[in-house]
């Protein structure tokens, strides 16, 4: 099992079938769809972003790739609530505190993706960190993972549940499954996330990916309704709490679809 990382900064099985005699019924034929229904129908899918939002999104990860070739994607919530540049962490703290288009020092620095992820592989689960930062420093509360903390309460999920990773050459459509604090444990070496929550893992096996949603669904903040099983494709979001130092806001998203460009 991958290192216990030192950090900074549904869930439930269901197995159903139903059985009813049969009632002979007369089908209508079925009327093949035209291509621009098919691709309406697609493009009404709830979680997508439109083509014209989708194309300036695009854009931006560009212009941000061109001041800093670290940019690997660009993270964004159809609601808003985050949208900001994703960089390669090449060491546990690197993009934590620097800013990534003036690679100086800055105290809440940028979205960091785990540096054991590559967005070329097929990883089971996608780690992003980034800090959450007081409201006496951050009054609009809008700094990098500052905007999480809304998801902690129930009834700011349906409207911030779907998320987007754009990369250069697909992009990956998620949505928010789980929301929880996970406890921390001090070790000589700093702190580690406890025994049975380890979020930070690039992949899972199937017993103990069990055990995990098993500690998630006992201290989640509330049941999103999505269930998670052993193969899906995961992204993980992590930031602090305010005055909880012993814990992590982690938000959990379920993979739904990736289309390439």
């Amino acid at each position: 099992m991958k290192r216990m990382m030192i950090l900074l900064s549904c869930l439930f099985f269901l197995n159903g079938c139903g059985s009813s005699e049969k009632v002979q019924t007369e089908i209508p034929a079925a009327v093949p769809a035209s291509a621009e229904t098919v691709a309406a129908e697609k493009q009404a899918a709830e979680y997508e972003l439109a083509d014209t939002v989708l194309r300036d999104y695009r854009t931006q990860l560009e212009e941000a790739r061109e001041i800093n070739a670290d940019v690997q994607a660009l993270l964004a919530f159809q609601s808003g609530l985050c949208i900001d540049p994703v960089l390669q962490n090449h060491g546990t703290t690197d993009y934590l505190y620097t800013d990534w288009r003036t690679g100086e020092y800055q105290s809440y620095g940028s979205i960091a993706l785990d540096q054991e992820n590559d967005l070329a592989r097929d990883d089971m689960n996608t780690i992003l960190y980034g800090h959450y930062i007081y409201a006496f420093r951050n009054k609009d509360r809008s700094l990098v993972f500052t905007p999480l903390a809304q998801l902690m309460e129930a009834k700011n999920y349906r409207d911030n549940r779907y998320v987007s990773l754009i990369t250069e050459t697909a992009i990956r459509y998620y949505e928010v499954a789980s929301v929880f604090p996970c406890p921390m444990v001090e070790t000589a070496a700093g702190q580690v996330c406890a025994p049975d929550f380890q979020y930070n893992l690039v992949e899972y096996d199937e017993v103990y990916f069990k055990r995990y949603l098993n500690a998630i669904e006992k201290a989640q903040y509330y049941d999103t309704g999505v269930i998670l099983c052993y193969g899906d494709r995961l992204l993980t979001l992590q930031t602090c709490i305010e005055d909880h130092p012993e814990s992590r806001l982690i938000v959990l998203c379920k993979e739904m679809e990736r289309r390439k460009f």
